[in-house]
């Protein structure tokens, strides 16, 4: 990889970097000489760095620091041409060039693209600042000002990974909890349980065991963080300086006096190799996580993170992206009008969605104080306690400056409201405070909780656990009180649907709303707990509305998870007799377009029975076709001598009254009939996964089997009942198309279309290759005309509307392309891709 651009590009970099020369001998502050790169279209790192490296030849490497670090890397560049550099010489200038961005606080400006580069561990902040790996990239010519939103480092987007980032900045901050806790365990137990009873709450309820060691490292680590997240102190300052404007004037109980003082030194040490305001700012629910990294990507790069991966995965921990809290936070928030409703999170973890909708307060309220706003009106439960005093000093971290009160007592009142207790224990009727610590068995109150909600809180939102239940004494009242427990009362029943019932139970029945981020399951998957579950939000009046996210191209909670959610949002008051359902479709985006996504959610209102499942669809045109095809007595099973499975070795001994279907799907169904047997080669290894077999009582059946499922009604229909990738036999086999399909005029145009289908795509196998197995696949995309003509036999047979036969074909055209009918300036045509 190259620093260089090509020649061209070179002479304009030139031209660019004489006018930047000339403005340094101005002796311009970097802020400004950034605004005047930003005028000129250099709006991220990968520009920037591309542009000063290819014209320092033109800039003295006496020019200040930003051209002192790019000098260094022409050095190496000439280096490199005479095979004498080491990647330390590049990683050496980098971090000196970081270090320095670090102090201007502005290196957020520069961190908004993963690493790049290869670099040793201790340098892999390099990769996200000045010296990024760059191909050849044209730098944009000068261009009137555009002011461009800050990107904010906790929103996933394209090349921008948030395990990644925050593991950058909380790494260092782990390291130095590891170092004071061993050092705190060298002291008396007495002095550590005052210095930790004189802060926080004493806490019995947790089944995840911390020790008081962990407790007071967390807290001197998380006291410095926040003050230099706040600006309250600089980077420069030390531990107990950072206590001890946390404390204030009080004296006693200093927990850094508990720790010695090499330790605090090697603690400050290791804080300060990443130290930045503005990103601590940014990512402080992520960096404050104790867990540390453990997802997808990051077992792949480190196999060492693969145990802490299971333990999340085993807890449920997905911290959610700030964009999906801030959506579902003003979405409840603006909801209302008048009085400041009360919010609570069943499972807040380090904070997201508390500091979201703080967010969403402040702006529906400007005239409230935002102390107050936090202090009173939010509340917080996790079984974690780490992670609740977490919540307190992230919600400090945005109010601070907003108050005089000093910031332990701030952090004490936040703290207060942030309860250490499992949710699915606790109850909407009131009970005895004394049952609260008392075990694990017994149902809790939720006004013995938080005295200041008597009546449940007006909110409820958050990301649930997505945990399996597990072995618990108290399964036997869950049971009792929960419908979606009863259902499947095991050990591995799903968690996050209690928390559907437990946000209708807690909320204050006058005038409510809910928000919570859940997987796609809910919509599709066709167990007794999710039947249950639909069944409950078909009785339980009120506005619901369903967002469905797919996670491909994108997934919502980013590249290290990658699974399929829905958002589901829940308002209700005291005139609403009946549910009302709104649904969307299952959404598909590219990184770069995320923003504007969140802004184009719409909702459609459906009137069909959705106990076995949720329709994904958008428009009253695709409303009214659920209905009508919903309705239809007649399905593909009725048509069928039989339905089996099959591994790909089994086709050359197939017959032609035979259709195949492939188990999984995304932007077609693959549907094929007998192929060729020359189609694999001699040695091929064949795919082991086994095709969905439907044979049929003749060749004519099965050539009008092939055409109904491969139109554009039958990939809309599985698009809209299933979770995107697998094909069911479930879905087969209730395909609301069957015996009236093969007679008459209609199961003769279907077999000629079929046929002529069938003839075009047979000579253009898809073959493909993954570990060493070859798999088979048949696109009918590219084939509109044949395609539409099946649609519109079958629209006709059902009575559907002509419109109908449009939306098919935009359905189809938008999906592939992975983007949304409403966005601004679409090229979408309705004309499919192949």
């Amino acid at each position: 990889m190259k620093l260089a651009c090509s020649k061209a590009c070179q002479r304009k970099l030139l031209s660019f970097a004489g006018d930047f020369r000339r403005l340094q001998r101005r002796q311009k502050s970097f802020r400004e000489i950034a605004d005047w790169l930003r005028e000129r279209g250099v709006q991220n790192s990968r520009r920037l760095a591309c542009c000063f490296s290819s014209g320092s030849k033109r800039i003295k490497p006496t020019g200040g620091w930003l051209c002192k670090a790019i000098w260094r890397m022409h050095q190496r560049r000439k280096r490199k041409a005479r095979h004498t550099t080491t990647i330390g010489c590049r990683a050496r200038a980098i971090e000196w060039g970081a270090e320095r961005l670090r102090e201007e606080g502005l290196s957020a400006l520069l961190l908004q693209l993963p690493p790049r580069l290869n670099l040793p561990q201790n340098h892999a902040c390099c990769a996200n600042g000045l010296a990024e790996s760059v191909p050849n990239v044209e730098i944009p010519q000068p261009q009137p000002l555009i002011s461009a939103p800050a990107l904010s480092l906790a929103i996933p987007r394209r090349g921008h990974v948030l395990s990644s980032v925050s593991e950058l900045f909380g790494r260092p901050i782990r390291e130095a909890v590891a170092m004071l806790s061993v050092s705190v365990a060298r002291a008396g137990v007495a002095d550590v349980t005052s210095a930790l009873h004189s802060l926080r709450p004493c806490t019995h309820e947790s089944p995840i065991h911390r020790s008081d060691d962990e407790f007071v490292a967390w807290l001197i680590v998380s006291m410095w963080i926040t003050g230099v997240a706040a600006r309250a102190i600089p980077v420069s300052s030390s531990l107990p300086q950072a206590e001890e404007w946390f404390l204030g004037s009080k004296k006693d109980h200093r927990l850094t006096t508990l720790v010695s003082a090499r330790s605090i030194q090697e603690a400050e040490s290791a804080l300060r190799v990443r130290a930045d305001a503005a990103a601590y700012l940014d990512l402080l629910p992520y960096i404050l996580d104790p867990h540390g990294p453990g997802s997808r990507l990051s077992v792949r790069r480190d196999p060492s993170t693969r145990a802490v991966r299971s333990r999340k995965r085993e807890e449920g921990v997905f911290y959610t992206p700030a964009d999906v809290a801030d959506y579902m936070a003003n979405a409840c928030v603006s909801a209302f009008v008048g009085d400041i409703p009360t919010i609570l999170d069943p499972a807040c973890g380090t904070g997201v969605f508390l500091r979201a909708v703080l967010g969403a307060l402040r702006q529906h309220y400007p005239e409230e104080d935002a102390v107050s706003l936090a202090a009173k009106f939010l509340f917080g439960i996790d079984i974690d306690p780490l992670a609740l005093d977490a919540t307190a000093f992230v919600l400090l971290a945005d109010i601070w400056t907003c108050t005089s009160v000093s910031p332990v007592a701030l952090w004490k009142s936040l703290r207060r409201h942030l309860a250490c207790i499992d949710t699915l224990r606790i109850d909407p009727t009131n009970a005895k405070p004394s049952t609260l610590f008392q075990e694990e068995s017994s149902r809790v109150a939720l006004s013995s909780i938080f005295p200041d909600l008597p009546h449940g809180p007006v909110i409820i939102l958050g990301n649930p656990p997505y945990a399996n239940l597990g072995v618990r004494s108290d399964l036997h009242a869950l049971e009792g009180v929960f419908r979606t427990i009863a259902a499947k009362p095991q050990p591995n029943a799903e968690v996050y649907l209690a928390f559907i019932e437990q946000m209708v139970r807690l909320a204050d029945a006058k005038n409510c709303a809910g928000a919570l981020v859940i997987p796609l399951s809910i919509a599709c998957n066709v167990g007794s707990q999710f039947t249950s579950a639909r069944q409950l939000i078909a009785e339980t009046p009120g506005r619901w509305r369903f967002a469905f996210f797919d996670r491909e191209p994108h997934a919502l909670f980013g590249e290290d998870v990658k699974t399929r959610n829905a958002i589901v949002l829940w308002s209700s008051n005291l005139d609403d007799k009946n549910a009302h359902l709104e649904t969307g479709p299952l959404r598909k985006w590219h990184g770069d377009s995320r923003a504007q996504m969140f802004r184009s959610l719409r909702f459609t209102r459906i009137n069909t029975d959705v106990r076995s499942g949720i329709p994904k669809i958008e428009g009253d045109c695709q409303a009214i076709a659920v209905k009508v095809l919903s309705s239809r007595c007649d399905q593909l099973e009725q048509a069928l001598k039989d339905i089996g499975r099959c591994p790909l070795a089994a086709l050359p001994n197939a017959d032609d009254r035979t259709v195949f279907v492939g188990p999984t799907a995304y932007n077609f169904l693959n549907v094929f009939l007998k192929p060729s047997r020359k189609i694999f080669g001699k040695d091929s290894i064949l795919s082991e996964h086994t095709l969905h077999v439907l044979t049929c009582a003749s060749r004519q059946d099965a050539l009008v089997v092939f055409a109904i499922l491969s139109s554009h009604l039958a990939f809309w229909w599985w698009h809209s009942h299933g979770d995107g990738f697998h094909v069911s036999r479930r879905f087969l086999c209730n395909f609301p198309f069957g015996l009236d399909a093969l007679s008459g005029s209609a199961a003769e145009m279907l077999a000629c279309a079929g046929e002529a289908l069938w003839s075009t795509i047979n000579t253009r196998p898809i073959i493909s290759l993954n570990r060493g197995r070859t798999s088979l696949a048949f696109t009918p995309n590219g084939h509109d005309s044949i395609r539409r003509q099946i649609d519109q036999i079958l629209a006709d047979l059902a009575g559907l509307q002509p419109a109908f036969i449009d939306d098919l074909q935009q359905f189809t055209a938008y999906t592939i392309a992975a983007t949304w009918r409403n966005q601004e300036n679409s090229r979408i045509d309705g004309k499919e891709g192949v």
